[in-house]
């Protein structure tokens, strides 16, 4: 006899471009205001949609009863007043909107496709209120249903997958033994118990199942105005869109997927609504962090109805340090000194001159004044000898000279190429950047300050303590801003890593300016950032790329500027604070570039813990591994063995005890 493969539809084979059935009331709600069809607000007229469905189903005896979409408005006109019309135009409405949001799964149609070649009837079975004949016209429409196959919906039998009676009377109608009958579906009750208790084989899909972040994502659909259940579903279309050829890739597609694209599609979206409520004409986002930012802008942009130019500005640290340095005081000189993740960092005198664009060779004998001779020169500073080395540039009046002819020297250079990337023309422009401390906007600040005292409009996505200089216009920022106390700012360090890690190019850093062919244009440290390519950043910036493509941002349906950081640092904080083994693998061996010019790789944020980190919280002078900026402890544990991983949590609490005991 003929095998029959059996395939449920919602979240089996055909998904939503948002995130739970429910999300898809408020998508309705905003649609019903924005057409002024009835005068209830988006979220009041969800609710109500939702109740109804609940009563009707109640009153009719529960999951095998006849109930369909006629039914469930006639609750809905009971409840509201709705008039027969009213009725009408919702019901239609809502199966338009139902048919529009509709997407199939990619590795779903793979499926069915195999199973047809192997000469087996296709038929789809699902409990649903909308009839027969809708849900096989989406399935046509996405050319899953063809000539010959059969479509089972519950509400057209009054039987129910979740009875087990929906699939006895597809075994009847087919004439079949339960044993010839294949059945996937993504409900473990509805389309594994149930199925099974009935005899078929079962094979569950749970691909298109909503994973921990997108319901996270989405339960914050109704403070979001739907914002972030589109995200959810855009999280979801993604990680189905995207291959993955190892649990490794796996985890770096699904995380870039639910945490980190949300984050920075959220920021992105932000940046976009402040440009044009400040009547930005072009946004300029810096190299290296603004690579993947740019990216999303340009994607986001043709959704939304805004005309802004966007373009990308070679730039960095190294780069604008100098040409920003209009006098040689603490604070121009700050980032030759400090601009390393810690002072621990490795930092020589040829480097901190280096940025200066001063051979150690000009100013030997000044050198030998503070007892800085040819031989410690290459070798990395201690602290006093960086003070030192800072009071000698800033008191030595003949060094202040070299630096301020240097400084105005490169100056020179980069203001061309601003004014050839169109920066100081009459353009009102915007700045985005992703830094804690604020030095880009600084420099850019100082520099342009110096030619035409035009400031730029910045836009970050947090500040930390740094204080900037008062005659230049202060950032934006989205996330927090800790100096003035407003925003997230607990979520500090898991925030500013995640930005870190997320926002890096397929480019080396830049470190000057040069003039060829009368172009002004950069130079790079390295062509490629091979780093980070081969830790597989490709499979990110795809995710993310494509989460951005199939996020919904229709005007009618949901509200871009909706407040969704609550919702992305919840993402967030689950994944810094849980991961699981293989999130921490693919994530953990992620490689950050530290100091001004990148001089070095940290190899690995996180790796498995050993039996001698057990006297680390007993050492009083000795700094534990996980107190290091750059170090994922909940990584670390999530890759240490069961064993040694409660053994070490039972240590740091009894260390951090005896330490607290100590200060008492």
């Amino acid at each position: 006899m003929t095998k029959i493969a059996s395939f449920d539809v919602f979240d089996t084979v055909l998904t939503r471009a948002f995130g739970s059935p429910q999300s898809g009331a408020i998508l309705l709600g905003k649609k019903i205001q924005y057409s002024s069809l009835l005068q209830y607000t988006p979220e009041a007229f969800a609710h109500a949609r939702i109740d109804a469905q609940m009563r009707v189903f109640q009153n009719a005896g529960g999951i095998d009863s006849q109930v369909n979409l006629h039914q469930i408005y006639a609750e809905l006109a009971n409840a509201l007043g709705l008039t027969q019309t009213q009725c009408e135009e919702l019901m239609k409405l809502e199966l338009e909107l139902e048919a529009e949001l509709i997407r199939p799964v990619p590795q779903a149609r793979e499926l069915v496709q195999s199973a047809r070649d192997l000469n087996q009837r296709i038929i789809f079975v699902s409990d649903m209120y909308l009839g027969t004949e809708f849900i096989q016209k989406q399935l046509a429409d996405h050319g899953l249903y063809l000539k010959g196959d059969r479509c089972y919906v519950s509400c057209d039998y009054a039987k129910s997958k979740a009875s087990g009676k929906l699939f006895r009377e597809i075994l009847r109608c087919e004439d079949t033994a339960p044993n010839l009958v294949s059945h996937r579906g993504d409900d473990l009750w509805s389309d594994v118990q149930s199925a099974k208790d009935v005899g078929l084989k079962v094979r569950p899909f749970l691909n298109a199942k909503l994973n921990r972040y997108e319901k996270i994502l989405d339960s914050y659909r109704w403070s979001t105005e739907g914002l972030s259940s589109a995200m959810a579903g855009a999280s979801r279309l993604a990680r189905l869109t995207v291959p993955a050829l190892s649990s490794r890739q796996e985890a770096q597609r699904d995380v870039a997927a639910g945490v980190i694209a949300p984050l920075l599609v959220s920021f992105t979206l932000w940046v976009l609504g402040r440009a044009q409520k400040l009547g930005l004409k072009r946004l300029y986002f810096v190299s290296r962090d603004g690579q993947i930012l740019l990216e999303i802008a340009r994607r986001l942009i043709k959704k939304l109805d805004f005309d802004c130019e966007l373009r990308y500005l070679y730039g960095s640290r190294c780069a604008w340090l100098l040409p920003s340095i209009t006098s040689v005081d603490e604070e121009h000189l700050n980032g030759i000194f400090w601009s390393s993740a810690t002072v621990d960092s490795p930092l020589s005198v040829h480097t901190m001159l280096s940025r200066l664009n001063i051979n150690p060779e000009q100013i030997k004998s000044s050198l030998f004044s503070i007892d800085i001779t040819e031989k410690d020169w290459l070798r990395n500073t201690t602290f006093d000898e960086r003070k030192k080395l800072n009071q000698l540039l800033i008191q030595n009046e003949n060094i202040q000279e070299i630096i301020l002819h240097n400084a105005d020297q490169k100056r020179q250079v980069m203001l061309k190429y601003l004014k050839q990337e169109g920066m100081l023309d009459i353009t009102e422009f915007g700045f985005v950047d992703v830094g804690a401390a604020g030095s880009l906007h600084y420099m850019l600040s100082s520099i342009m300050s110096v030619s035409t005292g035009k400031l730029p409009v910045s836009l970050f996505p947090y500040l930390g303590h740094q204080v900037l200089k008062n005659q230049f216009r202060r950032p934006e920022t989205y996330f927090f801003d800790i100096e003035h106390n407003l925003g997230f700012c607990d979520n500090y360090r898991f925030l500013f890593a995640l930005m870190e890690i997320s926002c890096v190019a397929d480019h080396g850093s830049v470190v000057d300016y040069q003039e060829v062919d009368e172009q002004i244009k950069p130079v790079l440290k390295n062509e490629y950032n091979q780093q980070v390519i081969n830790w597989g950043y490709h499979i990110v910036r795809e995710t993310i790329c494509s989460f951005t493509d199939n996020l919904l941002l229709d005007l009618s349906l949901v509200n871009p500027q909706a407040d969704v950081r609550s919702a992305t640092i919840e993402a967030i904080e689950t994944f810094c604070f849980n991961p699981s083994f293989a999130e921490a693998n693919a994530w953990g061996s992620f490689p950050i570039e530290l100091g001004l010019e990148h001089e070095y790789f940290v190899p690995f944020l996180a790796k498995s813990y050993t039996w001698k980190d057990m006297i680390q919280p007993f050492l009083p002078e000795y700094k534990a591994i996980w107190q290091q900026i750059y170090w994922w402890h909940e990584g670390a544990l999530a890759l240490t063995p069961a064993l040694l991983r409660t053994a070490l949590k039972i240590s740091i609490n009894f260390g951090q005890y005896i330490q607290r005991m100590k200060t008492n």
